[in-house]
Formats: structure tokens, sequence, C-alpha cells
């Protein structure tokens, strides 16, 4: 059985009001991972880290701008092979264009990705929601709105 190739995926999200969003991706075409909105991942290149491909990942993929990551954490493993990184970002706006393989991005609540989103993502989706409730800098700029 041939080894799956690793894989790397970023959680890009901001703070809007009392509200948590993150930016999704739905793929242009369905056989690049389904008809549903879900988390920007893919393969780590030869001599790439894990944590350098899930950036490369949401720029292409959601058009991520590094310079408007606040600081990348590491989420975990999932699907057996796919490390996930999240970050907050500065400003929602900052975005810029996104390839071939992306039809839309999508700014959504962790609520309404668990309602609509890929199935096999949303494990992964309320690993970061946890992640990020026990931030005590985010859940202080939280109470404070």
């Amino acid at each position: 059985m041939a080894k799956k190739k690793a894989r790397a995926g970023l959680i890009p999200y901001f703070v809007e009001g009392n509200d948590i969003v993150f930016l999704t991706m739905k793929p242009s075409d369905p056989t690049y991972g389904g008809d549903c909105v879900q988390i920007a991942k893919g393969k780590v290149d030869p001599g790439e880290t894990s944590n350098q491909a899930a950036v490369r990942e949401a720029s292409e993929e959601l058009g991520l701008n590094p310079a408007n990551m606040v600081k990348l954490e590491h989420l975990g493993k999932f699907l057996g092979y796919t490390e996930i990184y999240y970050t907050e970002v500065y400003d929602k706006e900052d975005f810029g264009e996104f390839t071939y393989e992306t039809g839309e991005t999508k700014w959504m609540t962790i609520d309404e990705f668990l309602a609509t989103g890929r199935g096999i993502h949303k494990p992964i989706v309320k690993a970061f929601a946890r992640a990020i409730s026990y931030e005590p800098a985010l859940r202080n700029r939280l109470s404070e709105k």
C-alpha cells in the first residue's frame, strides 16, 4: 500500500463582535473535495515544512496575505496525515485572489460550518473551537465586547 503524502491546512479566523468567523473555501471542481465548504489544505511539497505548506495552501486557496497573520498556531494532526494550523488575522478584508482550485471563499461561524461544511472536516472545526476557547487573550477580548 502506498504511503499517503503529508498534507497541511490552515484556518484563518477573525473576531467580529462577539463572534469568531473563519475563512472557508468551496472547490471549483467537486473532484477537489466535494461541493461543500471546507478548510484550505493540500500536499506538503518536497523541502517544505508542514507549517510552510499550510500558509502556502491558504495563500493559494483563500488568498491569504501572510503579513495579515497574527500568530500561527498548531492545532494537531487529522485525517491520519494532515497537520492543521490556525491563525488570527488582523483584517478580514486583506485577502487577495485565490487560484483555480477555489470556486469561492466564505467567512463562517463555527456553528454555520458544523451545519453545512464538509463532513470529514467537522472534527477539525470542533477541535479548533476547543483550542481557541482556551486562549486567554481571546476570551478576554470577547468578554469585553
